[in-house]
């Protein structure tokens, strides 16, 4: 090698270390990660004890069905049992073939193909959920538009998750598409979104898993309506098409659903694309009817949620951004014995306005019969708002959040008009929080046109505001000059400007200098675009604390968290916090020094030091060892 360009030292006695600026290696780094939701200890469905097609199956569901095959993450048979196991109740047929049947000591009575048991059922429909790091925009994106797809025709909520103890986790995990089915309690669960499962209609079919529902051709009845096709099924997958006992299925006199989304398609787990598995047994107004859809929640399974999940059998979700609603009957009066819940929910960032047209209940002290009830928040827990009856029309009510609850009964037979209400969703305003989200209206789809929306953030005193986008796609111009999201330090259109962002490149991180943020986002009248979604939050410089972050020399303060780092010749410990003497690196300084590990004092042992310093041509290295001191037979080689 020409000694004029590179010379390479190796120093295989651990006896030199580098002695240069401190800028001339890259330190080394840790990020503390323990506040990030992406570090979730969840309950992962691909270490599952066994499959059903996409559901995972965990010991507790085991207990219900005989099992003697095992099937890995990549529906493989990995294990097979010749013997009939106390527990699982496994066994082997004469063909020497494993399979899963229902385990006949504990029957179970499922609703349709849906879950039965309470503890599976998600508390007042409440789902929490988390999307971990790994997706882009536009997969959030979907996420939320599955999500909000089951909101819209059922009572089933979805909420960024905060404190809950039970919660989804949307990840990428090996096993691809797969899911357990309902609430599994006691911690997070994930939900995978694998490889080419990241379409509408498959996130709706996993959803409906999380929901507490199995496949509709597991029904006791469908033999009745679909044939199996067994000689078609790729070997080894012929569990997948196992339906149970009639004592363990309630299907509450509902007719067989060809249409539902969680029905398979006609070649799933087929030996071939054009060889069939699964095939209706008779026509449907003189059609064949099609199987497999992944397109939309059909009425059946609207009807199932509703009833597994107790919905008021009148109201609405209602998703738009303006609308109106009114009682039942209005303005002929309504019934007695009636309950009805409205949800309005619009994007995060906007606000309710609710204005009522039009009141006329029986009026009591305190409203205890007839009433209408406002709660501020997407549930009945959720802060009242107020609480409406007689013949005066409620002043407008303003909503904190992006979700309004209304509740109405009557428990007389006093017959009034009823109520009307009209709303409205309004973009921007003061926001008072610690965290939260801000979306461009109408996210996650296109935004509407001709919108101006500021928003005016604040946190607790002492702290910064952290923006982070989780996607980004806002019409592109060179000077943003028609759809644009600007940003500013302060709380104010004069405060000091971060930046003015189109396009559809994710802004990088934000950090305000206060406890004050400004923002403001804009549309025309011509293209629109999928529009942003940011979280914002309280940040703090955890590297002023009087304990540096707990590093031992550097601490790097990193917008939500921090990193601990080590000063050149030193790197991080086991512990992630202390340094200890390093060796080794890339060198491209003209002068220097070396020095062996801890120099003077002794070199630790178990060191392997290599140094590879590059220079230009015309400078050639001139290594000089100064001095040297060794009681052992090692040498050192340059």
């Amino acid at each position: 090698m020409d000694l004029t360009t590179r010379c390479l030292f190796l120093l295989s006695c651990l006896c030199m270390l580098l002695a240069i600026d401190l800028d001339a290696v890259e330190p080394s780094y840790y990020v503390d990660t323990s506040s990030t939701s992406d570090v979730i200890d969840y309950k992962d469905p691909c270490k599952a004890a066994a499959f059903l097609g996409d559901i995972a199956l965990d010991e507790e569901d085991l207990r219900m069905f005989k099992v003697d095959r095992i099937v890995n993450v990549a529906r493989q048979t990995v294990q097979t049992v010749n013997r009939t196991d106390p527990v699982t109740g496994s066994s082997t047929n004469e063909a020497g073939q494993s399979s899963v049947v229902p385990n006949r000591r504990g029957l179970r009575r499922w609703k349709r193909a849906a879950t039965s048991r309470p503890e599976r059922v998600w508390p007042e429909g409440v789902i929490p959920y988390v999307i971990s790091g790994n997706f882009s925009g536009s997969q959030r994106a979907i996420f939320r538009q599955a999500m909000r797809h089951w909101e819209k025709h059922t009572c089933v909520t979805f909420i960024e998750r905060t404190q809950e103890e039970s919660y989804i986790v949307f990840t990428y995990r090996p096993c691809g598409c797969c899911s357990y089915v309902g609430r599994r309690g006691g911690g997070p669960q994930a939900i995978s979104i694998g490889k080419n499962c990241d379409k509408f209609g498959i996130v709706v079919h996993e959803l409906g898993h999380v929901i507490g529902f199995w496949h509709e051709h597991t029904r006791p009845d469908r033999d009745d309506h679909v044939s199996i096709i067994r000689d078609n099924i790729q070997q080894g997958q012929e569990y997948n098409f196992l339906k149970m006992e009639p004592g363990e299925v309630d299907s509450m006199g509902e007719v067989y659903d060809f249409d539902s989304i969680m029905h398979y398609a006609r070649n799933t787990f087929s030996r071939g694309i054009f060889l069939d598995t699964i095939l209706p047994r008779y026509d449907v107004n003189g059609v064949r009817p099609p199987i497999g859809q992944r397109t939309r929640l059909s009425k059946g399974d609207i009807t199932q949620a509703r009833k597994l999940y107790k919905c008021s059998r009148c109201g609405d979700s209602l998703q738009d951004s303006s609308g109106n609603f009114s009682s039942p009957g209005f303005p002929n009066g309504y019934s007695a014995y009636m309950h009805c819940i409205w949800r309005i929910s619009v994007t995060p960032g906007e606000k309710i306005i609710l204005n009522f047209t039009s009141m006329d209940l029986y009026r009591s002290h305190l409203c205890w019969y007839d009433h209408v009830e406002i709660r501020d928040g997407y549930w009945r827990k959720a802060p009242l708002k107020g609480r409406f009856c007689g013949d005066k029309v409620p002043e407008p009510i303003i909503s904190t959040d992006s979700r309004l609850w209304i509740e109405f009964r009557s428990s007389s037979n006093w017959v009034g008009k009823g109520f009307s209400a009209v709303y409205e969703a309004i973009c921007g305003g003061e926001v008072k929080r610690d965290n939260g989200q801000i979306q461009s209206p109408n996210y996650p789809d296109d935004y509407r046109p001709n919108k101006v929306c500021v928003w005016k953030i604040t946190v607790a005193q002492g702290f910064h505001v952290g923006l982070t986008f989780q996607s980004f796609e806002i019409e592109r111009h060179d000077s943003c000059a028609y759809d644009y999201l600007e940003v500013r330090d302060g709380n104010t259109e004069n405060s000091p400007l971060l930046g003015r962002f189109c396009g559809y490149d994710k802004p990088d991180d934000i950090k305000t200098s206060s406890n004050q943020l400004w923002m403001k986002f804009v549309s025309d009248g011509s293209v629109n675009k999928a529009g942003f979604a940011a979280n914002f939050f309280k940040e703090m410089d955890e590297c002023s604390k009087p304990d540096n972050g707990r590093c031992e020399q550097r601490c790097v303060n990193t917008l939500g968290s921090y990193k601990c780092a080590c000063d050149p010749g030193y790197e991080l410990a086991s512990d992630k916090r202390s340094c200890e003497a390093a060796c080794g690196g890339f060198i491209t300084k003209l002068n220097g020094s070396i020095t062996s590990p801890g120099w003077p004092r002794e070199y630790p042992p178990n060191k392997n030091c290599i140094w590879q310093l590059v220079a230009p041509t015309q400078y050639p290295h001139h290594p000089a060892v100064r001095r040297f001191r060794d009681r052992g037979q090692r040498c050192v080689q340059v």
